[in-house]
């Protein structure tokens, strides 16, 4: 796969600017069944890389902030049955960022729905 495509391998709940700050919820519908050991090996490392990325954490990886604490801006995960659901609160700037790297790390993933 050469591009993460919008209603294809992912979809968004939440997506809105408020004076340039983005909170979003958004699911990537990668394919856990396909999921081996390598797979998600492979996950974490994309993990680590995205930029602002917390090697604090405790239950599950964040980046920029953590919304438990309050910190203001925020990215978490969590898989769900759906994918691998994100949220948070960032200016678009970082975000714009942020999910350029998240789309590069995870473009050979299995995805549900593959074109």
């Amino acid at each position: 796969m050469s591009k993460i495509i919008e209603d294809e391998h992912y979809y968004n709940n939440c997506y809105k600017f408020r004076d340039d700050i983005l909170e979003f919820e958004r699911v990537y519908m990668v394919d856990e069944y396909q999921f081996n050991k390598e797979t998600y090996e492979m996950l974490g490392k994309v993990y680590k890389i995205l930029p602002c990325y917390l090697r604090d954490h405790v239950d599950s990886p964040h980046w920029y902030g953590c919304e438990e604490k309050g910190d203001q801006y925020f990215i978490s995960v969590s898989f769900e049955m759906s994918g691998l659901q994100f949220w948070g609160k960032v200016p678009i700037t970082q975000f714009s960022q942020w999910e350029k790297a998240l789309h590069e790390g995870i473009e050979d993933f299995p995805f549900k729905y593959q074109s």
